[in-house]
């Protein structure tokens, strides 16, 4: 895969990189620790992290922010685009400063996925294009320059993720507000994708189009997605057990919840709190401090 210059990850905080595939599936790792961002201008991708898949279209793109399980993404036959990586500090140093600050930084802490005009994927691209340029030149006012493009991408993603929910919202009643409600109330209740879709009177296949064209996600990778969240939530802010905390997230077997949490996460629920008490007791450079 072409790649402009050879990059040192210990000196550059964010890189960008062309990705094209030839006759075949080409496959890329996604590395813990960094925020990602695929810009596709042909053909399809896949974003696998543990049992989500996220698949985009061309012209489109996802955005994955920097917690999160690893993941690998799948560039199908004849697709090309970009891979954006930056770190947590090089978020920090691209986040705008005012008002917008505070929408752009909630808006990325969770992962997007956004079908866009060809002319939006013309002005990302060539974002993208310099901020690889600049990485190979890497010569004074090059980490300037590529903060100053990293947020303005930053700010293009915020303002169609907003335009996105807008238009879900103009549809009073639409299907995919009703699951996630539903989802919200039975999520405990280890409904399947077959319970929600008798609830709401449609097939399984009507709703997995309508939840992925929404959120990017099966409904079933939406359901975990909820599940992970709450289990994240307890196990950082309450003091129940292991144990408890699968029962009262509607597991019977705790050993299950165990390995649903291991394979998603990528560590165990006991391993993810201590680690989780430790970064409390000694915070490392995070979206907390974002201006």
């Amino acid at each position: 895969m072409p790649l402009h210059g050879q990059i040192a990850a210990n000196r550059v905080e964010t890189t960008a990189r062309m990705l094209t595939s030839s006759l075949r599936v080409s496959e890329f790792k996604l590395e813990r620790g960094g925020a990602h961002l695929v810009l596709l201008s042909a053909g399809e991708a896949e974003i696998v992290q543990g049992e989500w898949t996220l698949v985009i279209t061309a012209p489109g793109l996802a955005w994955l922010p920097a917690a999160g399980p690893v993941g690998r993404l799948r560039l199908n036959a004849g697709s090309r685009g970009s891979l954006l990586k930056t770190t947590e500090i090089g978020l920090a140093h691209a986040m705008p400063t005012g008002t917008s600050a505070m929408t752009v930084r909630s808006t990325l802490q969770r992962a997007l996925t956004q079908t866009l005009t060809e002319k939006d994927r013309q002005e990302l691209a060539g974002y993208l294009d310099t901020i690889a340029d600049e990485n190979f030149r890497s010569t004074t006012g090059s980490d300037t320059i590529i903060a100053s493009l990293l947020s303005v991408t930053l700010i293009r993603i915020c303002q169609h993720a907003m335009a996105d929910v807008a238009g879900a919202a103009s549809t009073a009643g639409s299907l995919t507000e009703r699951f996630v409600l539903l989802v919200s109330q039975h999520k405990r209740d280890q409904w399947g994708v077959e319970d929600y879709a008798g609830q709401l009177g449609v097939n399984r296949e009507r709703l997995g189009f309508a939840v992925r064209k929404a959120t990017g996600l099966s409904p079933q990778a939406y359901i975990h997605r909820e599940l992970l969240s709450e289990a994240r939530d307890l196990l950082l802010n309450s003091s129940l057990q292991v144990a408890e905390i699968a029962f009262r997230l509607g597991f019977q077997d705790p050993g299950y919840f165990n390995r649903f949490f291991t394979r998603n996460e990528g560590t165990s629920p006991g391993r993810f709190r201590r680690m989780g008490m430790r970064m409390q007791t000694i915070p490392p450079p995070s979206y907390a401090a974002w201006p």
